[in-house]
């Protein structure tokens, strides 16, 4: 009987292990956190700095080369500083619910990037250039003030969704978007009778 359980748990365990073979790694929730966990020969890939009421980005977290995931969502942060390109293992960053002004050109270099999340910020462009973000599959951008739709989005070979909910948008706009993008999910408000000076 115990042969027969001992045999059945070594089978279960070898399933989940050739199921799952790559655990999720953990995720971490300071900076203070992150420094122990390094200090002890972990593997720091996950970061999450929300609601931390950090009004710049934290310069400590450049000693963190592997990051694949950081979030710095709903904090009072103005700008991304330049030094963020060298973390060129990013495949999720987001910066939601902060004050940026712009979108952060920093990001731009970091071809991995698969998840970009910078709703409810104060961006105004979508940087021509965005294409050179070739893995882009996500591009959250709700909340915007985003007045500026470069075709080099249609460049983005791995585009799947165009999150650009509440954002003024004209019909025109909204067309030119769908026409430019037809394999790309695209979030939408209903469009405006705006005018906006040029």
């Amino acid at each position: 009987m115990k042969r027969a359980w001992f045999l059945g748990t070594v089978v279960w365990l070898f399933s989940v292990v050739i199921c799952f073979p790559q655990m999720q790694a953990p995720m971490y929730e300071s900076i203070e956190d992150a420094q122990i966990a390094s200090e002890n020969g972990m593997l720091v890939t996950r970061l999450d700095l929300t609601k931390q009421k950090l009004s710049k980005v934290p310069e400590e977290i450049k000693a963190y080369k592997d990051l694949v995931e950081l979030r710095l969502d709903k904090n009072r942060i103005v700008s991304i500083p330049s030094w963020i390109s060298e973390l060129s293992k990013l495949e999720l960053f987001s910066a939601e619910r902060n004050k940026l002004d712009e979108f952060p050109l920093a990001i731009l270099t970091l071809d991995k990037l698969r998840l970009v999340y910078l709703g409810d910020n104060l961006i105004s462009d979508i940087p021509i250039n965005i294409d050179h973000l070739g893995n882009l599959e996500w591009l959250g951008l709700w909340s915007n003030l985003i007045r500026n739709f470069p075709a080099s989005l249609s460049n983005i070979q791995n585009l799947k969704t165009l999150d650009l909910l509440h954002n003024d948008m004209t019909y025109l706009e909204q067309t030119w978007l769908r026409e430019l993008l037809p394999d790309v999910a695209l979030e939408m408000s209903e469009p405006c009778n705006c005018m906006f000076d040029e």
